[in-house]
């Protein structure tokens, strides 16, 4: 008797791996069964005992050899007169052993065929005296099948190594009759989705409804077709009919068909979405293909991410519906903070506003400074995400609160602006800098009146280079480096200077161009508050850039992560500063240790009481004091200059007494003193459509066509004015590139 294990053979596949057992059974009940397994050149010996079931013999199979892959072989064997008797059970096993037994046969050569294998070239022998076949490999590279008549049938084999494919296992996701789908008609559809993408054939539905689903090969006249049916009265969803051969040939195959649906790419990279929220569909095309061997277009991988998305993170529209729940529970658990919602007369969302209350006690012990930013989101559902972040004194990007509007727009500006007011206590001089977005200037000007307000200096030079227009490169640079000697000019007599010298070079347009600046809002000598060195507004891109992955999400999980990161952030650092010995923060001490070694070879000579000179390269005047320097670096960062520490060196005063409060590392552990408590989801109400309170979806979408991703950043340059033929309004967008919202 011979047996003959190999993998799922189609008369289309080529078989390339070819592993030779011995298989030595004892007539008496009592022995133990050996499996002599040979493989190439190599042997090893395999006891069958009676409790062997089949799994745990294909687990010691895969084990022994570790490119052989579990589920991607079958087992049969051969009796004469009865070809490729299926063994893919334990019932199936110990009907083999039975018969070993029976006919008293003592030894069965046994043969194992690998499609993911390796073209290794063997030469196997006779499979025994009872065989009715065998199978030769010749060394000139073709594949010898010796039939009963001895007629020859040669297949040339490949050159390289076939590669194993994450779909291997799709090859058996349709057996034969019989077969039972727990899963019911839904995971019926889908094994045979992935079945037919395996294979490379296209099929068409005959039938399909909740009880019956009948499909056939799209090729016109092709024979195969599988019919399933739900059986009563067990509700089991089980194959009765199924023709697994096809008569349309090689020509009918393709790695591109229908089946591969969004849905299906969806619960593919699940997992994935899940661990890298922004992967891209560009990515999943290329691993659908290399992993996979299926094309799809640019359009069905991106819905299959997006549906991936909803999968992992949910529904958006339920997402608006779980938001009740999570503001009520954020307030429970975090009485301190504050999160609050509006909605419209019709319970759809309007605006979210969410403040931290460790953030709001901690900002007491930062740098009095707000940036101040808005950035678009990117789900499904239109909306723009306000922010508000401080600079803890180690330098470290420190979020107050966020906020969830329809877009950025003076409106939701002045209400951002005003829930602010109300949530911090500005029991001090605070410093706002932004992007001069319109809107956003107008807010601060109308709630804060009296607080100073800086202008992002790179913004501001960006704008600069677009107003020169037809200047050349050369002359551009030259003015824009003019511009920034200016607003980091160390008095006003200077900054004069340099502002006469650049009206001169740049004529009429930066004339133009300076008109529209007040002053004090990017001249350091006028600006009326201290910036702490702080002359942009890069710190908010940076928190644009830490929530990137999460602006995917839908609005519940989008805040919610928010927390998570930053509850997690106070906490690490919380520990870190635990761990300092230093007075100052560890990177302003650095710093201070750099100018000491800097400041060594000068020399200080004292001119009256806190007056020195520092007589470096060019020497400058150092009011110790009035903690200035003639440089201007002490003024404008709010820090000992190089000059300052050599003077203060001098006069052998403590360091530590010149610094502003915010730079010590008890400030910085007291500003992480008070964390964010959890929002547990264990007694959130399961269903939401039942629930009283509803809150529903905004009634705005986005345009036809692809969302952009890319951010678009405000200006004040002088723009041309279009009308758009969509929304009918004046501005800067034509029909194309419009987002206002359309209501359904």
């Amino acid at each position: 008797m011979s047996i003959l294990l190999f993998s799922h053979f189609q008369k289309h596949y080529h078989f390339t791996d070819v592993i030779l057992f011995s298989l030595f059974l004892k007539n008496s009940m009592d022995e133990l069964a050996v499996l002599l397994c040979r493989r190439a050149d190599k042997s090893v010996a395999i006891i069958l005992s009676q409790n062997l079931d089949f799994e745990s013999l294909v687990s010691k199979l895969s084990h022994k050899w570790k490119d052989l892959t579990q589920g991607c072989f079958e087992i049969c064997y051969t009796l004469d007169g009865h070809p490729n008797c299926d063994v893919d059970c334990d019932e199936d096993l110990i009907a083999l052993r039975t018969l070993a037994k029976k006919f008293r046969i003592g030894r069965i050569d046994v043969f194992v065929k690998d499609l993911t294998g390796s073209n290794t070239s063997l030469n196997v022998g006779e499979c025994g005296d009872r065989s009715s076949s065998s199978l030769n490999v010749g060394g000139s590279g073709e594949l010898i099948s010796e039939i009963d008549n001895g007629s020859e049938m040669t297949m040339s084999l490949y050159d390289q190594e076939k590669k194993q494919l994450k779909s291997d296992g799709w090859r058996i996701a349709i057996k034969g009759v019989d077969q039972v789908f727990v899963g019911g008609v839904v995971a019926f559809r889908e094994s045979l989705s992935k079945y037919s993408l395996f294979h490379g054939f296209q099929y068409i539905y005959a039938k399909n409804d909740a009880e019956t689903v009948k499909a056939c090969c799209r090729t016109l006249h092709c024979t195969w077709f599988v019919k399933a049916k739900v059986e009563k009265p067990s509700g089991l969803f089980r194959i009765k009919e199924l023709m697994n051969e096809h008569s349309c040939g090689a020509a009918s195959l393709s790695t591109s068909s229908s089946r591969s649906s969004s849905g299906l790419i969806g619960r593919i990279f699940s997992e994935a979405i899940r661990l890298s929220p922004s992967k891209r569909p560009v990515d999943v095309r290329k691993e659908l293909k290399k992993d996979y061997g299926i094309d799809v277009t640019y359009r069905r991988a991106w819905m299959g991410v997006e549906k991936a998305r909803s999968f992992v993170y949910g529904d958006y529209k339920k997402s608006f519906k779980e938001l009740t729940w999570f503001v009520d529970s954020f307030k429970a658990s975090n009485p301190d903070s504050t999160c609050d919602l509006e909605s419209d007369e019709a319970r759809r969302f309007k605006r979210l506003f969410v403040g931290f209350g460790a953030c709001k006690h901690g900002f007491k012990f930062c740098l009095p400074l707000l940036f101040l930013d808005g950035t678009f989101l990117k789900g499904t559902h239109k909306g723009c995400l306000l922010a508000a972040c401080a600079k803890d004194g180690n330098r470290g990007l420190y979020p107050i609160c966020v906020a969830v509007v329809d877009s950025e727009n003076s409106e939701n500006w002045h209400w951002f602006m005003l829930k602010l007011r109300d949530f911090l206590d500005f029991d001090k001089e605070v410093v706002f800098i932004s992007d001069r977005h319109e809107g956003l200037l107008r807010a601060v000007e109308s709630v804060f009146p009296s607080s100073p307000h800086s202008y992002c200096l790179l913004h501001l030079k960006a704008n600069l280079r677009k107003h020169m227009g037809g200047l050349d490169t050369k002359k551009k640079k030259h003015i824009v480096a003019l511009f920034h000697r200016c607003a980091c000019a160390a008095n006003v007599q200077e900054c004069d200077k340099l502002l006469s010298k650049l009206k001169q070079d740049g004529g009429v347009k930066i004339i133009e161009f300076l008109s529209r600046l007040e002053n004090e809002h990017w001249c350091h000598p006028y600006f009326p508050g201290k910036r702490y060195g702080e002359l942009t507004s890069n710190l908010v891109e940076c928190f644009n850039n830490w929530i990137r992955k999460e602006r995917r999400l839908p609005i519940t999980q989008l805040v919610d992560k928010i927390r998570l990161k930053l509850m997690d952030q106070m906490c690490d650092r919380r520990e870190l500063a635990a761990k300092w010995k230093t007075v100052i923060c560890p990177k302003w001490d650095k710093k201070l240790v750099e100018l000491f070694g800097l400041s060594k070879t000068w020399n200080v000579v004292r001119a009256n009481g806190d007056l020195y000179e520092v007589q470096s390269d060019p020497s400058v005047s150092v009011d110790i004091a009035r903690r200035s320097c003639s440089c201007g670096d002490w003024q404008l960062n709010m820090f000992p200059c190089v000059h300052g520490v050599c003077a203060l060196k001098k006069s052998k005063k403590d360091l530590n007494d010149y610094m502003e409060c915010c730079f010590f590392s008890e400030s910085y552990r007291e500003a992480y003193s008070k964390c964010i408590n959890p929002v547990p989801r264990i007694w959130q109400n399961v269903d939401l459509d039942a629930a009283d309170d509803i809150l529903l979806p905004p009634l705005c979408k986005r345009p036809p066509g692809r969302p952009r991703t890319e951010r678009i950043p405000s200006t004040g340059a002088k723009t041309r004015k279009v009308t758009c033929s969509r929304c009918g309004q004046v501005g800067t967008h034509n029909r194309g590139t419009c987002k206002e919202p359309l209501e359904s």
